[in-house]
């Protein structure tokens, strides 16, 4: 497991700022396997050191990772003058952990897209997931504006699966998609999509270029992972150890 110095670790696990873990180490205050420590930069394997902090032992909060059902009107960013941003719903230690500056969404989802956000403090797990190189499946319920035949429909899922050429959109650049799976649901005009990518307003670009116009767009899921239906817009939960594992399982090959 990769070390961590001592004093962010302190931080991390409630003993105040930087600061002040500095002063708590430079007092003799802290041991590291029944030895005072007095060194701040001092970095430690958290699983394999006993750290203690006036006698008492430390117990270390592992990453956090949070599934939000993120509802429309909600952006992504940490700061919004005038719209509400997702981290307004957050309480407690993960409202704390993102005071302090320790947690982001994995991706972003537009401003009037709903469905799976995930937040975590893992940075490693943020970008193994957003790389463009791993090809992280997501897919998408998607409603359209205008109803299309049968023979539209097939036209749209060969030219998707084969990629389209998707003009530039204000300070966006032209891209040529990869490839994408659509498949269309019982109920008229509407489908669902698995993109690869994480493109700036990429689905409604791709069916903009199709000749339509995407009404309602919601992420059904991350890779294996498959939003709780039974988180209300807005709210959310942490992500259990089997969830997480469905997050991060690596791609099998074809």
């Amino acid at each position: 497991m990769a070390k961590e110095r001592l004093d962010k670790i302190l931080s991390n696990n409630g003993f105040g700022s930087r600061s002040q873990v500095k002063h708590l180490i430079r007092s003799g205050r802290v041991c590291a396997d029944g030895q005072v420590v007095y060194d701040a930069t001092l970095h430690l394997d958290t699983e394999e050191t006993s750290l203690t902090v006036d006698n008492e032992i430390v117990v270390i909060k592992k990453d956090l990772y949070i599934m939000l059902n993120k509802k429309a009107g909600t952006v992504c960013s940490t700061k919004d003058g005038e719209r509400e941003t997702v981290y307004a719903c957050l309480e407690g230690e993960a409202l704390r952990r993102y005071e302090k500056g320790q947690i982001s969404s994995i991706g972003r989802l537009d401003l009037d897209t709903e469905g799976l956000l995930i937040l975590t403090s893992d940075g490693l797990l943020n970008h193994r997931l957003t790389s463009p190189k791993n090809m992280i499946p997501k897919k998408y319920l998607v409603l359209l504006e205008r109803q299309v035949s049968n023979q539209e429909k097939e036209d749209y899922r060969q030219k998707l699966s084969q990629g389209i050429f998707v003009r530039a959109e204000g300070k966006e650049a032209e891209f040529t998609s990869l490839p994408a799976q659509l498949e269309w649901n019982e109920t008229e005009g509407e489908c669902t999509i698995t993109v690869y990518e994480g493109k700036y307003h990429e689905i409604k670009r791709l069916f903009a270029e199709l000749g339509n116009k995407v009404t309602y767009l919601k992420r059904l899921s991350m890779n294996k992972l498959k939003l709780d239906e039974n988180l209300e817009p807005g709210t959310y939960r942490e992500l259990t150890q089997e969830e997480l594992e469905l997050l991060d399982a690596k791609q099998e090959e074809e």
